[in-house]
């Protein structure tokens, strides 16, 4: 166990977590300006992407490249350099750190080290669209990014079909209109979904329909920006029994995914007892 004071010791290094803006130059906070121009370093997911946006702002620190490629090795000298009372903020290419980049691995170091870990509250992509989805937000499932292979990503979609939150991923523009028309053999073609593209920036769009209206109206407009993908939530009031439960946790094993994490999005999906869809899983394998 654990319990970290941020602020207890001032002279201790600290690891910031500053989200940047992610279009609008105008919604980075007066506090996260303050944390980048205040930093020893800036570890950034690109530091050619970053760059741009900081010389805009004026801040000039020294950065140093933190992603997925070296991020392993990285850490542990970012955690010396804290441990020796350098303070570093850690940026994304754009929106919340951590979320759909390596940061936490950064984050997990730092934990094991006793560095301090400062979140700062701020934009992100997914946040921005729920709430202008119309969809409910309460509760929803963030996805990232998808699997890029169609076998890969059907029990995740099989999980968006059955489940009774709002669902919530990310997509390119060359891949969304195939994920849409991959969506579309797993859900029902009348689901409604929102495709919200250029968040914060001049051409922000929200293209709201039924599934099948959405992959209509990019097959006659070239999708272009990056995309977050919002499902409603299923509110069939068809009650799966628990043959069917099983069925699909087999339909998942069968399609690669572990037996655990399986039954646990099965279980999650549709609203049942872990443990007891594991006996009934069980119970079936044995017969």
């Amino acid at each position: 166990m654990q319990t970290q004071h941020s602020y207890a010791d001032d002279q201790q290094g600290k690891l910031y977590l500053v989200p940047t803006p992610i279009g609008n130059l105008e919604d980075i906070t007066i506090r996260a300006k303050r944390i980048l121009e205040e930093s020893d370093y800036i570890a950034a997911e690109d530091t050619r992407t970053s760059g741009i946006m900081l010389d805009r702002l004026g801040i000039h620190n020294k950065m140093v490249a933190f992603h997925k490629f070296n991020s392993k090795e990285k850490a542990p000298e970012l955690v010396k350099l804290m441990q020796e009372g350098a303070t570093i903020a850690e940026i994304s290419d754009a929106g919340m750190p951590v979320i759909s980049d390596p940061g936490y691995i950064l984050v997990q170091e730092c934990i094991k080290s006793n560095v301090p870990v400062v979140p700062l509250p701020g934009p992100s992509a997914f946040a921005t669209a729920l709430i202008a989805s119309g969809f409910d937000g309460q509760p929803f499932t963030y996805y990232g990014f998808l699997p890029r292979k169609a076998s890969q990503q059907r029990p995740f979609l099989e999980e968006i079909n059955a489940s009774r939150a709002t669902s919530i991923f990310y997509e390119a523009p060359h891949r969304l209109l195939k994920t849409l028309e991959q969506m579309v053999e797993v859900l029902p073609g009348g689901r409604q979904v929102v495709c919200a593209r250029e968040l914060t920036k001049i051409h922000e769009e929200f293209v709201r329909g039924s599934l099948e209206e959405v992959i209509q109206h990019f097959k006659e407009v070239d999708p272009r920006g990056e995309f977050v993908v919002l499902v409603s939530p299923n509110t069939e009031e068809k009650t799966l029994d628990w043959a069917d439960l099983v069925k699909l946790v087999k339909e998942q094993v069968a399609q690669g995914v572990s037996k655990k994490d399986a039954i646990k999005q099965v279980a999650k999906s549709q609203g049942v007892s872990k443990n007891e869809l594991y006996d009934r899983y069980h119970q079936e394998g044995a017969k």
